[in-house]
């Protein structure tokens, strides 16, 4: 039979509820009138509609969420996520540490050693390995260098809090990874920013119980000043004094002598000028099957030390003419 006048009310108004516009609730008021029941049939629609809407929409991201792609146990996947800048405080004089948010509680979960790709303006892409480690929940930091033509580095000194950032993490972000085995010694060399992939690897070997190996660090900046990381680093370098070597090479150019009266740190040597071959033949672990030597920093320390990266050790670099082969060797 017929539908009820009613009924046919409620439908007719239901098609104009949503979305509800001003002109749509005008329309929806002159159809109810003053009737308490048909307005509460119809609120109760609504809210069934609704529903039913937002029900769609949890079941899209869900199979969304199952079509995403992962290089590895990072949350991130290997398309762009955008995530609200959450904190930011400078580190040094033009370097600032920016912490980006996760879902409460969610951890980064990235391998060690491992990096994410961050986009910048013009979809710029540079690559960046947090200084925090798994244990930080809901977020994540990077430690930025800033650079005068810098794209990225000075797009992001421009970031407001809760503005948001692109990232995601491929399988090149991927390297070599911890307990790194068959390695008993350990030797980091690096320049400004290159800290930070040694950085997260020393998170790992100082804090992980039962490992005990020994590392040493050589890093490279132009003064006291450029150190990041400083206190950290020299908090390492006394509570692991058995173990852990920090040598700071402080110096604009090649023969320049420590900075008189430098204070590099309590626990941490100083030596001038940059990074060559006498000072890796003092301080890093001799060439052997079971050593390996991380190397981080500007192109011309890769150049210099070890040749490109992507490639095998180069032939008469630094590292080639003192015993190292390709296998003890990660750039």
């Amino acid at each position: 039979g017929r539908r009820p006048k009613e009924s046919i009310r409620v439908t007719t108004a239901m098609r104009v509820m949503l979305p509800l516009t001003p002109a749509r609730r005008t329309i929806l008021a002159r159809a109810v009138g003053r009737r308490p029941a048909l307005r509460q049939k119809i609120s109760a629609a609504r809210g069934l509609l609704l529903d039913a809407q937002y029900a769609s929409k949890r079941r899209l991201c869900t199979q969304s969420e199952t079509q995403l792609e992962y290089a590895s146990s990072c949350w991130l996947p290997t398309t762009w996520v955008n995530l609200p800048l959450v904190s930011r405080h400078e580190a040094s004089h033009d370097a600032t540490l920016y912490k980006f948010g996760l879902p409460e509680g969610q951890s980064l979960n990235l391998p060690v050693c491992g990096c994410l790709l961050l986009r910048g303006p013009s979809d710029v892409v540079r690559p960046y390995t947090p200084v925090s480690d798994n244990s930080m929940l809901g977020g994540f930091e990077l430690l930025v260098k800033r650079y005068p033509s810098g794209i990225v580095s000075q797009y992001l000194h421009r970031l407001s809090v809760g503005e948001e950032v692109g990232f995601k993490h491929i399988k090149f972000n991927v390297k070599e990874q911890y307990p790194f085995e068959g390695k008993n010694t350990i030797s980091m060399v690096c320049g400004g920013t290159g800290l930070t992939p040694m950085y997260q690897a020393l998170l790992k070997l100082l804090n992980t119980p039962g490992d005990e190996r020994q590392v040493v660090l050589l890093y490279g900046s132009k003064s006291p000043d450029d150190i990041l990381m400083k206190e950290q680093l020299d908090a390492w370098a006394s509570k692991h004094a058995n173990r852990f070597k920090l040598v700071h090479v402080l110096g604009g150019s090649p023969d320049d002598a420590a900075p008189a009266g430098s204070d590099a740190g309590s626990s941490g040597l100083v030596e001038g000028g940059w990074i060559d071959s006498a000072k890796i033949e003092t301080h890093l672990f001799p060439a052997a099957p079971d050593t390996t030597v991380f190397v981080c920093g500007p192109p011309a320390m890769y150049e210099t030390l070890c040749g490109e990266r992507g490639k095998p050790l180069a032939e008469g670099s630094v590292l080639q003419k003192l015993g190292y082969t390709s296998e003890m060797v990660v750039k």
